[in-house]
């Protein structure tokens, strides 16, 4: 198949060497130019945990400059920023195309059924793993999983045989809705928190009240999920963060909300504990949890931004 990956960041590119190695033929699009120019000069670096780095060559450019026709565009970008990538790869986009989106949060269906047919869309989740050190280079650590959704009518098993040929452990389900809902519960637990207490998610679960904090966040999700008709399991969210903190799995990793406040960025979280908070009043809901994590990863973005900006010169707020 020949493949786009529209957020060529840590999953993205760890994803695309993946793929690559399968035998499809794969572009990398991204908006970090030092990113690109770092991949398309020295190609890219990949450390798999104690392992020597490996250099892998694939081409990335920026959405603009990407063209072609693809089978598959797997979107990776934030959701922030999703409406921008997808008006920028338009011309890219036929009817043939399919895309996934494996993106965190939530709204991310909506988005791309304003840009392409419902047929077109699938939606996903993903618990691989993946961190940014440097232009060029990224560490990963364990294994991971795929659960994907034809959103319309359409034939999804070419795509899911290709990427199992890639060894990315994909498999369909019915009601991808509330795989995304549980990716989220997961996601507004450990991203914020490890931001919150600057630690991997390892060191997240040696807190002796590390599972408390996460049945806080979770209780007040299973309340908002009822409203819209979605059952949060919180048993089957907890089983699922007890395995991701261990070293073997994902401990040594450091959530992407972390990797982005680290680099100056703005995260995601008004598509996560945000969009809970957000239902929560329009509901009626009390979510005092949620909304204090939502206003604390704000107040530490700006923190360090300004720290960053005195840092670095050509930085701006």
């Amino acid at each position: 198949m020949k493949i786009a990956i529209a957020g060529f960041g840590a999953l993205g590119a760890r994803l695309g060497v993946k793929l690559q190695s399968a035998g499809h033929e794969v572009i990398g699009i991204d908006g970090w130019a030092a990113h690109i120019a770092a991949i398309n000069t020295d190609g890219l670096t990949v450390v798999h945990e104690d392992n020597a780095p490996k250099k892998y060559y694939l081409p990335v450019m920026t959405p603009k400059e990407v063209d072609g026709e693809f089978d598959l565009i797997i979107l990776l970008t934030k959701t922030p920023q999703l409406n921008r990538m997808l008006t920028d790869i338009q011309p890219i986009i036929t009817p043939k195309t399919k895309l996934l989106v494996l993106s965190n949060g939530l709204g991310n269906i909506e988005i791309m059924a304003q840009h392409v047919a419902r047929d077109q869309i699938l939606a996903g989740v993903t618990l691989w793993t993946s961190t940014l050190v440097k232009p060029g280079e990224i560490h990963t650590t364990g294994g991971g999983s795929i659960k994907l959704q034809a959103i319309g009518e359409s034939d999804i098993t070419p795509i899911v045989d290709a990427m199992n040929e890639a060894h990315l452990d994909v498999a369909t389900t019915n009601d991808v809705l509330t795989a995304i809902w549980h990716k989220a519960g997961i996601n507004s637990v450990l991203n914020p928190l490890s931001v919150l207490l600057n630690a991997s998610l390892a060191e997240f679960g040696t807190a002796s009240n590390a599972m408390d904090m996460g049945l806080n966040i979770l209780e007040e999700i299973r309340e908002v999920g009822a409203t819209r008709g979605i059952k949060v399991d919180i048993n089957a969210i907890i089983a699922d963060l007890i395995k991701l903190i261990r070293p073997e799995n994902a401990g040594n990793h450091y959530p992407s909300m972390y990797q982005d406040i680290k680099n100056g960025k703005y995260t995601e979280i008004d598509f996560l504990n945000g969009y809970f908070a957000k239902v929560g009043r329009q509901e009626n809901i009390p979510t005092p949890f949620n909304t204090l994590v939502t206003r604390m990863i704000h107040a530490k973005e700006d923190i360090e931004r300004v720290k960053l900006a005195k840092q670095q010169e050509t930085f701006e707020i």
